[in-house]
């Protein structure tokens, strides 16, 4: 089966997240509004506009469900309303202002699924004055976490491995960010709201927040668990909130520190974190009975970033093209708007010879840079 398939069955049969999405659409969709859904997938939001009124809706999708989603708009008699752009939301353009703009790319703590890079751009170059954006809000929560799993999971890089040394493992893996379904069992005190994303009026810049967490039982903290809660407008709400009775089945998140800290009823740990939405970059620092433990980490040093990608990025280092690049080259200079594929695919076989085993690999080679850089 297809993963991406599958990824797409689980979104859809999430009852409680389907439900929330359509009650929310359908209080602030129109009839004869003209609707975004950006990274729409399977189209499932605008195949819910549609169906609130909505005349025209135009859904932004960069992988191949595009070619689903346009099935299902058939299917379901909506293919005259809805309009397809396949392309990464920040290279899309449609023809005319929108009265709302439809999104999922929330993630496990509110941001890491794109969408406030996503609703940052869309919202300032498609929604008309006093258009509407759903989610309007998120709400990103934290709370202590206690998980004995997670830190056997951790301790697992401290051990050797057939006799052979894996701990430098162990670095990555405590400045990383762990997708988690948690319980309400795993909180060692009440979560804490620390910050609002308002949609309405993002732009893509760091997110900074501190908190104060208060523990109301005795264990060892682990980590900070995140979660948020979405305003989806009109009074709807959708959220993986550990045991709130509407969560939707989403992970959350664990931000581990090291080493964990024994704790008691009463204790006091401030929590600050710096996020870089874009970026994927969150810096945690987690301070415990007034400093007396400490715990600082980033997803810096968790990245498997390798020495050559660093060396590439350096502002003293001169690029030059590999073979390959320059048959890439000669492919876009090829696309002057006159040419076939056909006599594209031929030149570039001929001139880069060396690089391929067949003509078949030419004609691959050829159609990956063209369907991502032509029209």
């Amino acid at each position: 089966m297809s993963v991406q398939l599958d990824e797409h069955r689980q979104l859809l049969a999430d009852r409680k997240r389907v439900d929330a999405l359509s009650r929310a659409i359908a209080a602030i969709v129109a009839p004869g509004h003209i609707v975004l859904d950006v990274a729409s997938g399977t189209g499932i939001l605008g195949l819910l506009a549609c169906r609130a009124g909505a005349s025209r809706v135009y859904c932004i999708e960069q992988s191949g469900i595009i070619e689903l989603a346009r099935e299902l708009a058939r299917a379901n008699g909506f293919a005259d309303r809805m309009n397809f752009v396949k392309a990464p939301s920040s290279w899309a353009e449609i023809s005319e202002p929108v009265d709302a703009i439809v999104c999922d790319q929330i993630g496990h703590f509110g941001f890491e699924a794109g969408i406030v890079e996503m609703i940052a751009d869309v919202r300032s170059r498609f929604l008309k004055p006093g258009g509407r954006i759903m989610p309007a809000a998120i709400t990103l929560h934290v709370a202590p976490i206690e998980l004995p799993t997670l830190r056997n999971e951790l301790n697992f890089w401290t051990t050797p491995v057939a006799g052979l040394d894996v701990s430098p493992a162990a670095t990555v893996a405590v400045n990383s960010g762990h997708p988690l379904s948690l319980s309400p069992d795993a909180l060692l005190g009440p979560s804490a709201p620390v910050y609002v994303i308002d949609l309405e009026t993002v732009v893509d810049e760091p997110i900074h927040f501190s908190g104060s967490l208060i523990v109301d039982r005795r264990g060892t903290l682990d980590g900070i668990g995140g979660w948020f809660v979405a305003d989806l407008g009109a009074g709807v709400r959708m959220t993986n909130a550990p045991g709130d009775p509407d969560r939707i089945d989403r992970r959350n998140v664990v931000f581990p520190i090291d080493p964990p800290v024994n704790v008691r009823p009463g204790d006091n740990i401030e929590v600050s974190m710096r996020i870089r939405p874009s970026d994927l970059l969150v810096h945690w620092v987690v301070t415990v009975r007034n400093g007396e433990h400490r715990s600082s980490h980033s997803t810096l040093r968790g990245m498997l970033l390798t020495r050559e990608e660093l060396h590439r990025t350096s502002p003293h280092f001169v690029p030059r093209l590999t073979p390959r690049g320059d048959a890439r080259r000669t492919v876009l200079a090829l696309c002057d708007g006159g040419r076939t594929l056909d006599c594209i695919e031929r030149e570039v076989f001929g001139r880069h010879r060396s690089l391929f085993r067949d003509y078949s690999e030419a004609q691959v080679f050829v159609a990956e840079v063209v369907t991502r850089y032509t029209n």
